[in-house]
């Protein structure tokens, strides 16, 4: 999961202005609006990551054991694969 460090900042720099805006009283309601703020963006994320999921579901995937040598074959190079040299 990524969330952009930047939008992270954006509210720290919020709840900053805030707490030197605001009585204390008042100030829960920013705390409230940054908490639904920083569920949107773990929303957002995920539904990122679940749209790359659909994208990626039915690929062919190669799984690589590193335990052991690889063979001839293995080790040879298709220039003829869709996305070729």
């Amino acid at each position: 999961m990524f969330i952009s460090a930047e939008k992270i900042i954006e509210l720290i720099q919020a709840a900053n202005d805030c707490e030197e805006k605001l009585p204390e009283a008042e100030q829960w309601i920013h705390v409230s609006d940054i908490a639904a703020t920083l569920q949107k963006l773990i929303d957002d994320e995920e539904a990122r990551l679940e749209t790359l999921a659909d994208q990626w579901h039915g690929e062919e995937w190669v799984e690589i054991d590193l335990g052991r040598e690889p063979t001839e074959k293995e080790l040879e190079v298709d220039f003829n694969w869709p996305h070729g040299v």
